[in-house]
């Protein structure tokens, strides 16, 4: 544990380095281009300080992943901007409270932060990596243990013998046969074995363990000897029940299994990508959308006579009806609600037929991305009677409701857009969809806003018409 606490105190002191070069160097720049800029600011070094305390303060709060064996870049990237935004917020208040001189220009604030905020998450992954390599070569590990030969231990122990992990496992008890050789080859005897094995190897760090419900006594004597040898003792309860992803967490002191995991249940996950569509759909309904909406209305008027725009109820978020506001592109009809548009469809005028081909269409609904009915990025909603009959007729439809809808999505790039004449094709939205909400993160609505933007100015047409 010494080790471990010297890594965590090293990533520390290079963030804090880095901090420095970042918040001196942006200073001496601004200073040398933008003098007017820096005039207030009395003391660098005071300056300096309170960006180190605001940081150690933020970074209590959100400690660095990189020293974990295992993290997800994407989960590495959301620590890195959550704890940013804190130091920036606890930078503001220590300038407001304790600083005599006005502020810190705005400007620089964003410019520091926003630059170290890139650089932090470059090293988080250089150092991963470095120590990834480390622990392949033996460096950093853990001794560690499994008990029983139950199918999840077995996919355990497959995952944690990656040398990149940096786990060395010293063997496995468990009671009967096993087909893994690799398991097999580790083993050291039988359940009853473990208790009289640890009283001789207390160098282990860890140990895995499924134990059947007639040895909880077993259980009990195990976990008294890891608590009284500084032994981390984690139980694996040998359950698939749902045969994908699952979530585990705790109502009060009682464990609970949910079907899936929804990483939008997450506060923090939510407000992130409701502040991200506020700004993102804000600032296209205060540039973009005006010049175009007085293009459009123009020559939706001159094409065909009726509103400038179509609004259809539609299902969004945990089945709710909401009006979905587009571009009217097609003449005024009785079957609005009721058909999907095709590819020669005769309902379609032909400046509609454009704006549908390059998702013009689409740009108002951005006021319901903004008012809170949708997301930027989401499940596509469908209409009524849609909704109606797939959820008779595939299987778990509905769960695509349990996330907002969005203007795009996973599906959408993943070629499932537009019209769906057949079965399967629906079928496979409603995958895309669902895997979407079960893996969520804030990276992959930005790859999915960039495939978006670029399968619109490229070749890629899909079944939009």
């Amino acid at each position: 544990m010494g080790k471990e606490k010297t890594l965590i105190a090293g990533i520390l002191c290079i963030d804090i380095i880095l901090l420095t070069i970042v918040v001196l160097g942006s200073y001496l720049v601004v200073d040398f281009f933008f003098p007017i800029k820096t005039n207030h600011i009395t003391s660098v070094s005071s300056m300096l300080v309170t960006y180190i305390i605001s940081f150690l303060a933020s970074y209590s709060i959100f400690p660095s992943l990189a020293h974990e064996r295992i993290s997800k870049t994407e989960e590495m990237a959301k620590r890195v901007l959550i704890t940013c935004s804190l130091t920036l917020l606890f930078i503001t208040l220590i300038t407001t409270l304790v600083h005599t001189y006005e502020s810190f220009p705005r400007t620089f604030y964003l410019l520091t932060i926003g630059i170290y905020s890139i650089l932090l998450f470059l090293e988080r992954l250089t150092l991963r990596r470095y120590l990834m390599k480390a622990r392949a070569h033996k460096k950093n590990q853990k001794k560690i243990i499994f008990i029983g030969n139950e199918p999840i231990i077995l996919s355990l122990y497959k995952k944690l013998s990656r040398p990149s992990y940096g786990y060395d496992v010293v063997g496995c008890f468990y009671d009967g046969n096993c087909d893994d050789s690799g398991y097999e080859s580790v083993k050291i005897g039988g359940t009853t074995d473990i208790y009289g094995w640890l009283a001789g190897h207390t160098e282990v760090n860890e140990i895995y363990g499924y134990f059947p419900k007639e040895q909880q006594d077993l259980i009990k004597m195990v976990s008294k000897f890891c608590d009284n040898h500084l032994i981390r003792f984690y139980y694996v309860p040998a359950i698939d029940v749902f045969k994908s992803s699952m979530d585990f967490h705790f109502i009060e002191n009682i464990p609970v299994l949910a079907r899936r995991e929804e990483p939008l249940l997450n506060p923090i996950n939510k407000a992130a990508k409701r502040m991200f569509d506020i700004l993102f759909s804000g600032a296209v309904l205060v540039t973009i959308f005006p010049l175009v909406f007085i293009f459009v209305s123009i020559m939706i008027k001159l094409k065909s006579p009726g509103p400038i725009f179509f609004k259809q109820d539609r299902t969004g978020l945990d089945g709710k009806v909401f009006k979905c506001i587009k571009f009217r592109s097609m003449k005024v009809n009785k079957d609005a609600d009721t058909v999907q548009a095709t590819k020669n469809d005769p309902r379609k005028f032909p400046f509609g037929d454009f704006m549908r081909k390059t998702n013009i269409d689409e740009l108002p609904q951005f006021i319901n991305v903004f008012i809170g009915d949708m997301s930027i990025v989401g499940p596509r909603p469908h209409m009524l009677r849609h909704t109606e009959e797939y959820s008779k007729l595939i299987n778990r439809f509905m769960v695509r409701h349990l996330a907002k809808p969005g203007i795009t999505g996973l599906a959408q790039v993943s070629g499932f857009r537009g019209e769906t004449r057949y079965i399967d094709q629906m079928e496979g939205r409603v995958k895309k969809d669902i895997e979407y909400i079960e893996n969520w993160t804030f990276l992959l609505d930005l790859k999915i806003i960039i495939k978006t933007v670029t399968n619109m100015f490229g070749k890629e047409k899909g079944n939009a018409y």
